[in-house]
């Protein structure tokens, strides 16, 4: 009877700690933070809990929400705010998993997407060029064909790299 009390305590304590959203779920939500900004606000929700402890990925995940609701600010002060807020916690996550292909991809969407005059396109060509060295290795297939379909499409990759990716 201990045992069986104790099993389902470690479930309780486990679950209420789990800070962690669900990693499908706050993927569509970023795909979906980019045409709606009730999608960029419950992105930006879900991820409020995530602290410097948490896992790059996630931290990147925030950096890119913080992002995504300065696209959805009037304010200038505020965008800049949000922007340097995602680009510190972008930055972070790359500094901790460099090797992640889905933490590069998104550092390499948003500063193909962001306006140069911010300066903060440096790393565009370097994280392409892991892009397509390690695309093929990824075992994530939906995260593969959004990486293919944005590069595809990216005006950062020359034609001959978007012949590569369909072969």
């Amino acid at each position: 009877m201990k045992i069986a009390a104790f099993f389902i305590m470690l479930l309780f304590v486990t679950k209420s700690y789990s800070a962690e959203p669900e990693i499908q779920e706050t993927r569509n939500l970023f795909e979906a933070s980019a045409y709606s900004k009730a999608s960029a606000d419950q992105l930006l929700k879900l991820l409020s809990n995530i602290e410097q402890s948490s896992p790059p990925l996630f931290i990147c995940y925030k950096g890119v929400a913080e992002m995504m609701q300065a696209k959805y600010s009037f304010n200038p002060i505020n965008k800049f705010r949000r922007f340097k807020k995602g680009k510190i916690l972008i930055e972070e996550a790359v500094k901790k998993d460099l090797g992640n292909i889905e933490i590069r991809f998104l550092r390499f969407a948003i500063q193909t997407s962001l306006p140069a005059f911010l300066h903060y396109n440096d790393d565009i060509h370097k994280d392409k060029i892991y892009l397509l060295a390690n695309l093929k290795t990824t075992k994530d297939k939906k995260l593969r064909e959004n990486i293919l379909r944005y590069l595809s499409l990216s005006k950062h990759c020359t034609a001959q790299e978007k012949r590569r990716l369909t072969a």
